[in-house]
């Protein structure tokens, strides 16, 4: 498909429009007992006919902060609504799989070469400038990382994640 931004008829700007997102939520490490807050953006270019997505995470933590960095690409398939994945990770090892439009949904799947680690993702359209991301990924079939996301677009700022994650306190 030489036009990404047609790419699933429009339905999901997080991919099939360039721009910038901002970050923010929760992940659990393997032992599930403690939400660890996360903040990050993600920046959707196209590239030679794929759309490439580089983004920073970090844990936010007094004590011990942390940064990641990941890069992953998407490439069209001969299947309409699926996309190739490829992410070069050296913490994590190559992972590829799928993404697939449903709905109004985006679900990844992917895997380390090895077959030993495993992933997923559902990107839910809350609306054109935001995401909900919900995510796992496993090692031998235990969980290493459980996340929760929201992604909103740069241009639309951060009050709406700030409301929500304020709300999200005072429950």
């Amino acid at each position: 498909m030489s036009d990404l931004t047609r790419l699933f008829n429009r339905d999901h700007p997080f991919i099939s429009e360039p721009d910038e997102w901002i970050i923010v939520g929760h992940g659990m490490k393997s032992d599930l007992n403690d939400r660890i807050p996360m903040e990050g953006r993600s920046r959707i270019s196209h590239r030679d006919g794929k759309i490439v997505n580089e983004g920073t995470m970090s844990v936010v933590s007094a004590s011990d902060p942390v940064t990641f960095e990941s890069r992953y690409e998407l490439t069209p398939t001969e299947t309409p609504s699926v996309l190739a994945f490829y992410q070069k990770n050296e913490a994590v090892r190559d992972l590829e799989g799928e993404v697939v439009a449903f709905y109004d949904r985006l679900i990844s799947v992917y895997r380390s070469g090895d077959g030993s680690l495993t992933g997923s993702e559902v990107f839910i359209k809350m609306s054109e400038n935001r995401y909900t991301v919900t995510g796992s990924l496993t090692r031998n079939g235990k969980i290493l990382n459980l996340w929760k996301l929201d992604m909103v677009r740069q241009s639309e700022g951060t009050s709406m994640l700030e409301d929500e994650e304020k709300n999200e306190k005072e429950a």
